[in-house]
């Protein structure tokens, strides 16, 4: 059992997040080595985890979610990783153990493989059913994602260009291609309390949070369709879209604040990314009520 612990690395990729750092590295056993890639320069980290002899700190400039894997897989040294969000409960060492067992007998034929999600909707979060243990699945959820390292590397990672969502949805359709496919692992099971590992002052930044999570997820969505099916078939694809959010945008000006700004957020991000712009939104930037 022990070494099966030392061949797994465990990737955390961190914004303000030290409250759920401290709990979620409790429950992960010392023979596994942690990689905490802290975007927001929380320095108070380095006090916290000063006794933790298996975990490292990097405080890295914020380029987005795949970028800081990248960062972490290129100085793991295990043949396995796992990329976990803080706010994801349930993992344990018999969930390390899971995942090596069956990534062995997958004889590490596969990109990624996640866990079964007990609290995920059923719209929009697509799993297999539960009569599998093991099952193959589009992609998995980011929040949750085991990697071979070999594969990961392999795959060319993650594409750097998207800062936030979609990234696990590009890397398994490139991995496919490659053969290498995606599995959910459903006798693994966790819940993601999306949003709770990173904190907020106030309402105003609770509701900028929420606008720049709305306006990178239409950003990544059109920057992944233009890459896989190219411009014409994915303005077409958004058309209808972009119709209803100039509708809405339209309705709420008189009525809602809100909610006007929250669809101006992806009006701006689908117009960006049409326009092949950067993904360059950031906190600071977010409007919150226009």
């Amino acid at each position: 059992m022990r070494k099966i612990l030392n061949k797994i690395s465990i990737v955390l990729v961190c914004y303000n997040s030290s409250f759920k750092l401290k709990k979620f590295v409790q429950k992960i056993p010392n023979e596994t080595k942690i990689f905490i890639i802290d975007n927001s320069k929380d320095y108070s980290l380095k006090k916290i985890f000063r006794s933790k002899k298996n975990v490292k700190i990097y405080f890295k400039k914020n380029e987005g979610y795949g970028s800081s894997i990248n960062f972490a897989a290129k100085r793991i040294k295990t043949p396995y990783f796992l990329v976990v969000q803080p706010d994801v409960t349930g993992i344990k060492k018999n969930s390390l153990i899971k995942f090596y067992k069956y990534a062995k007998k997958l004889k590490d034929k596969f990109s990624v493989i996640g866990p079964h999600f007990l609290n995920a909707s059923k719209k929009g979060h697509f799993q297999t059913s539960l009569k599998y243990k093991i099952k193959e699945i589009h992609n998995v959820h980011g929040s949750t994602m085991f990697f071979n390292k070999k594969v990961f590397n392999g795959n060319k990672g993650f594409d750097k260009n998207i800062f936030l969502y979609w990234e696990e949805t590009d890397y398994s359709k490139r991995a496919n291609k490659n053969g290498y496919k995606a599995y959910q692992l459903n006798i693994v099971k966790v819940r993601h309390e999306k949003g709770k590992a990173v904190k907020t002052i106030n309402q105003e930044d609770k509701k900028k949070l929420e606008n720049l999570y709305t306006w990178h997820f239409i950003w990544s969505k059109f920057y992944y369709f233009n890459k896989h099916y190219g411009k014409v078939l994915s303005i077409i694809y958004f058309t209808p879209i972009l119709i209803r959010i100039l509708f809405r945008m339209s309705v709420y000006k008189l009525i809602e604040s809100n909610k006007f700004t929250k669809y101006y957020c992806r009006w701006d991000a689908l117009k960006s990314s049409i326009l092949n712009k950067k993904s360059l939104m950031r906190l600071d930037k977010i409007p919150t009520n226009l």
